[in-house]
C-alpha cells in the first residue's frame, strides 16, 4: 500500500495539471488574439486583391474579345488594368508578409547563434515597420496632394486620389503586422 501511494499521487498531479493545460489552451492568449485578428484583417484585404484581379483578367478579355469580334476595343482598358494591378499589389502585402511569401534570407540566419539570431530578427522587424510607416504617411501626404490639384488619368479622367489613400490604407496592416512581430522577437527567437 505504501508503494501506490506516490504512484497515485503522481498520477493526480499529472490529471491536475492535464486539466489545466487544457483549461489555459482553449483561453487563447492576448498575443494569439492578436494574430488572429492580423491575419482576418489581412485575408479580408487579400479578398480585395483576388477581386481586383479577377475584375482586371475579365476586362482584359472584354477587351480582346471585343477588338476581335466587334473590332472596336474598350478604351478605359490601360486605365483600368493599371488602377486594378495597384490594388492587387497593395492590398497583398500584408497577407504575403503572414504567409511568409516575401524575400528573406533566412538560410543565413538559422545558421546564426540564438542570441545573434534574435537581435537580427528584432533588426530586421523595426526596419521593415519602419519601411512601411513610411509608406502609410508619404502615400497619404501624396494622396491628399493628388485630392487638392484633381490629378487624374491620362485618357479616362479617373481621379488617382482614392487609389493612393488605397495603397496606404493597404500597408497598415503591414505596420501592425511589423510591430507584433518586433514585439514577439523580444520575447522569442523564430
Amino acid at each position: 500500500m505504501g508503494r501506490d501511494e506516490p504512484s497515485q499521487e503522481i498520477i493526480r498531479a499529472t490529471r491536475m495539471a492535464e486539466k489545466e493545460s487544457s483549461r489555459i489552451a482553449s483561453q487563447p492568449s492576448k498575443s494569439l488574439r492578436d494574430k488572429k485578428g492580423l491575419e482576418r484583417v489581412s485575408t479580408w484585404f487579400n479578398w480585395i486583391a483576388v477581386g481586383a484581379l479577377l475584375a482586371m483578367f475579365a476586362i482584359m478579355v472584354l477587351d480582346i474579345l471585343s477588338s476581335k469580334i466587334l473590332n472596336q476595343p474598350i478604351t478605359a482598358t490601360v486605365d483600368v488594368a493599371s488602377f486594378l494591378a495597384l490594388v492587387v499589389a497593395a492590398f497583398s502585402v500584408s497577407r504575403t508578409i503572414l504567409a511568409r511569401r516575401h524575400i528573406e534570407v533566412e538560410f543565413i540566419v538559422t545558421r546564426l547563434p540564438r542570441g545573434a539570431r534574435k537581435t537580427f530578427n528584432i533588426f530586421s522587424s523595426l526596419v521593415s515597420l519602419a519601411f512601411f510607416l513610411l509608406i502609410v504617411w508619404r502615400a497619404f501626404a501624396y494622396a491628399y496632394s493628388l485630392q487638392k490639384t484633381g490629378e487624374s488619368s491620362l485618357t479616362q479622367h479617373i481621379p488617382m486620389a482614392p487609389f493612393a489613400y488605397g495603397i496606404a490604407i493597404a500597408c497598415i496592416p503591414a505596420v501592425l503586422i511589423y510591430a507584433y512581430q518586433a514585439y514577439y522577437d523580444t520575447k522569442d527567437v523564430r
